[in-house]
């Protein structure tokens, strides 16, 4: 019976041993289950960060690469050189202006001199037109009109009296006055006495000219002007800013 009474007292004392480790044991499960919530949730937001960094990622590829229908047009230093050549013919239209030099044949045709308009120096922009003595105004405006002629000795021009005149005019033909009006004029006078000598005229000046007006140079002694010298012989006329 004592034997008994040991083996139950034993037994007793082992359950309650076993009873104060259970309240132990249940306070260890909650900090377990909130640290695996944490963990959990910290693995969601990260897999939620990387799968919005490659969704920017593929967004902003695929802006850097716009399909041929979504691409910005062409800037206009890359226009192709029928577009520059266009481009170049509406400013020129725009400021009509022209430049004729000394022809390198005859400089006379019929009363009028002759120039060259193409070589050289020589242009017609913005519609103007050259032709047989005559220079044909595009459009109605104030035009500067300017006038060189550069004179000089000839051995073969035999000068009479003691002073040579020499002179030159602009004049405009237009068909509200269907004759020629004289526009500038320039004089110089050079003794005969002198064996070798230059001289270069210049007139300029303002004037409205009607459309298809023409422009016409005179010269008194064509046969003594420098043909060869571009840069000293020339005629031309800039429709000014409206």
């Amino acid at each position: 019976m004592e034997e008994d009474g040991c083996c139950y007292c034993g037994g007793r004392a082992g359950l309650q041993r076993r009873n104060t480790f259970q309240p132990l044991r249940q306070q260890e499960r909650p900090p377990r289950r909130m640290a695996r919530c944490l963990a959990v949730a910290l693995l969601l937001m990260v897999s939620l960060a990387v799968a919005v960094l490659v969704v920017v990622t593929v967004v902003q590829g695929g802006r850097g690469q716009q399909s041929p229908d979504t691409q910005p047009l062409m800037q206009p230093h890359s226009l192709s050189s029928g577009d520059g050549i266009e481009q170049q013919q509406q400013k020129d239209f725009k400021n009509p202006s022209v430049m004729l030099t000394a022809p390198r044949g005859n400089n006379t045709v019929g009363e009028y001199l002759a120039w060259e308009s193409v070589l050289g120096n020589a242009f017609c922009n913005g519609g103007f037109i050259y032709s047989s003595g005559d220079l044909v105004v595009p459009r109605p405006g104030i035009y500067r009109v300017f006038l060189q002629i550069t004179y000089e000795n000839k051995h073969h021009f035999n000068c009479h009296g003691d002073e040579l005149r020499l002179s030159n005019s602009v004049y405009v033909f237009q068909d509200t006055y269907q004759d020629d009006v004289r526009l500038l004029s320039s004089m110089e006078t050079v003794s005969c006495s002198m064996e070798q000598w230059s001289k270069s005229l210049y007139t300029a000046g303002l004037f409205y000219l009607e459309a298809n007006s023409k422009l016409r140079v005179t010269a008194l002694y064509p046969q003594l002007i420098a043909n060869t010298k571009e840069s000293q012989v020339f005629f031309g006329a800039e429709l000014l800013p409206q």
